[in-house]
């Protein structure tokens, strides 16, 4: 089902949420669209292809691209991207220290002189002329890792950071209770999210940007600056990956 979540007239941003099959990780695939030109946020596998090329086009030619973001290296990412390559002239946006991974997902004349290498200190796009700025959030989850944020429709798109794993009899859109929802974040943020030190990190970072939502790559979205600052306080305080090394007893040789 595709959610159009925001629209002034010129500038839309759209969630496709239920494209994989059953069995698979639900995941969002995210598109910022203005004036003519689109950006694509983490399209996905090579299963998700040709069903989201069909609702692309419900909102706009999917040659009208201009950009074609992969947060991070994982294949729920962007194992699909050769296809993308073959139908629009768009631009990869990919973080640095991953470059040598895009010939794992396309073919490598394909993506010759169409990589944006994103440095590890983020950027600023143009997409026919509202600005889109890609933030660092290292580790969270991926050691290189980027989020978005647009101004217009005051979004950051955090990736794998507030993923939840939503119950398949329930799943909903957004959230309406923070402190019900946190059973379905948990266990992945405390096994994925590295130290409670860079949580803190990025914390303090979005704290200055001007948030209505927080979209994440993976289940229900957090709607509304109330349920935005639960979500970053949440964040800030987890103590987690590296800090619960003690406690979880993993290193340990096998009796």
């Amino acid at each position: 089902m595709a959610i159009e979540f925001f629209n002034d007239g010129t500038h839309r941003c759209i969630c496709f949420n239920d494209l994989a099959g059953e069995g698979e990780v639900q995941a969002n695939q995210f598109l910022i669209v203005h004036g003519a030109k689109g950006m694509l946020l983490d399209p996905g596998g090579t299963k998700l292809f040709s069903r989201m090329i069909v609702e692309l086009a419900m909102f706009m030619p999917p040659q009208r691209l201009e950009y074609i973001l992969l947060s991070h290296q994982d294949p729920d990412v962007g194992a699909g991207l050769n296809g993308y390559l073959l139908i629009t002239d768009a631009t990869i946006c990919f973080p640095s220290i991953w470059l040598r991974f895009i010939p794992a997902f396309c073919a490598k004349s394909l993506a010759a002189d169409r990589v944006l290498s994103v440095p590890d200190e983020g950027g600023r796009l143009d997409l026919q002329g509202a600005e889109i700025m890609l933030l660092p959030a290292h580790f969270l989850h991926s050691s290189g890792n980027l989020q978005v944020y647009d101004p217009i429709s005051k979004t950051l798109f955090s990736g794998d950071l507030g993923a939840s794993l939503l119950p398949p009899e329930d799943p909903y859109p957004t959230v309406s209770d923070f402190d019900s929802h946190v059973q379905y974040m948990e266990g992945f943020h405390l096994r994925y999210m590295p130290s409670s030190r860079v949580c803190r990190e990025w914390a303090a970072m979005v704290r200055n940007l001007d948030i209505e939502r927080i979209a994440p790559q993976h289940g229900a979205m957090f709607e509304g600056r109330e349920m935005v600052q639960q979500f970053i306080e949440w964040v800030a305080g987890l103590q987690c990956g590296a800090d619960r090394l003690a406690e979880a007893g993993i290193y340990r040789v096998p009796e």
